[in-house]
């Protein structure tokens, strides 16, 4: 199913959108020219909205035929999938070095990577350090969707500044000590405030209204209107299942399929776009082994390429502790059960410690 929006295929106006809501109709089902409605989980085709509607079946007709030719499979070749892929990926830096061996080199765009630990296990620092590394060093437009309300500007902020004395630090080892460039100080300042700039938030807490963010989004990506806010490489979520639980609860076949539109967005505009996305989950206790596991069901961890576990390294009777450890639970490239450490205290996320094979999640 797809949420249905003016715009979304030809004949589908902002006048219709109307009327298919007023009779509780919010989804399109991609398989033929009926429109599923969330509420009751009942077909309307376009005979029968057609009463209601004031409008001809005709109308109706064509939109949900565009739905389908918009969202329909078609067969490629897979010689051109390869070198499609191999001209379209690139790897961006986590401003971690660690998680950076850990993911072999950084995150990968095209795909969708998923942070997964329990409140407290430094998601959204992890995140806040992407979003960094991506503006800071390669000067590239972040996406940060915040339906959590964690995101905070002056721990961003930070994070710019250890990042940026970072890089000076590299770039005075190289040159001679001697040389001196004036108004460094001033130039540092000025890049942090770019960085920040390049940097965009949005606190969506329904998920009806963070499908309607990553559809705007998609629709200047594909109209190529984000020259006025420049490249957009990284589309971070803290987190998606803030949004998707709420709808789990009662009716769960109602909120696995708004859960599933989700995913497919997410995997549209990785794929289409190439780039990084990003999204948090969190994790629940196996009943039957004890050990912790990704929320949101078997359904969802199709979804993600990559999977992190975080976990705080503290035992439980002891004092708060900044250090982390970072689990491969699920990758294309690595073998799951690597472990690195992290130290969600220090400005940038950094502590560098070799990858280690531990038992699989």
């Amino acid at each position: 199913m797809v949420v249905l929006r003016a715009g979304l295929c030809p004949g589908l106006t902002e006048e219709m959108i109307q009327v298919l809501r007023a009779n509780g109709v919010r989804t399109g089902k991609m398989g033929g020219i009926g429109v599923g409605n969330v509420s009751t989980g009942a077909s309307w085709g376009g005979t029968a909205l057609c009463p209601h509607a004031g409008a001809t079946c005709r109308g109706f007709g064509l939109s949900g035929l565009g739905l389908q030719l918009l969202f329909s499979a078609f067969p490629a070749n897979g010689a051109d999938l390869y070198e499609e892929l191999k001209s379209s990926t690139a790897i961006l830096p986590t401003g971690s070095p660690s998680l950076d061996q850990l993911l072999d080199s950084g995150l990968y765009t095209g795909e969708v990577t998923e942070l997964m630990g329990a409140p407290g296990s430094g998601k959204t620092q992890v995140c806040l350090s992407i979003a960094a590394s991506v503006s800071l060093s390669l000067k590239q437009h972040v996406l940060f969707l915040d339906s959590t309300g964690g995101f905070t500007a002056s721990r961003l902020y930070q994070m710019l500044q250890a990042q940026a004395e970072d890089e000076e630090e590299q770039a005075s080892s190289v040159e001679p000590a001697a040389v001196q460039v004036l108004g460094a100080v001033g130039d540092t300042a000025l890049s942090q405030l770019e960085a920040l700039q390049r940097i965009q938030v949005a606190r969506v807490f329904d998920v009806y209204e963070m499908l309607s963010t990553l559809q705007e989004v998609r629709d200047r990506l594909s109209q190529q209107a984000v020259s006025c806010t420049g490249p957009l490489k990284t589309v971070l979520i803290d987190s998606v299942s803030a949004v998707i639980h709420p709808l789990l609860g009662g009716r769960q076949s109602e909120g696995l399929a708004v859960m599933m539109q989700l995913a497919r967005e997410l995997k549209m505009l990785a794929k289409e776009f190439s780039l990084a996305v990003v999204v948090t989950n969190q994790v629940t206790r196996d009943s039957s082994t004890g050990l912790l596991k990704p929320a949101l069901g078997r359904s969802w961890s199709f979804v993600p390429s990559t999977r992190v576990l975080l976990e705080s390294k503290g035992a439980p009777w002891e004092e708060a502790t900044t250090r982390r450890s970072a689990s491969l639970a699920k990758s294309p490239r690595q073998p799951t059960g690597m472990q690195v450490e992290l130290d969600i205290g220090n400005s940038d996320v950094r502590e560098p410690s070799p990858a280690t094979p531990t038992e699989g999640l």
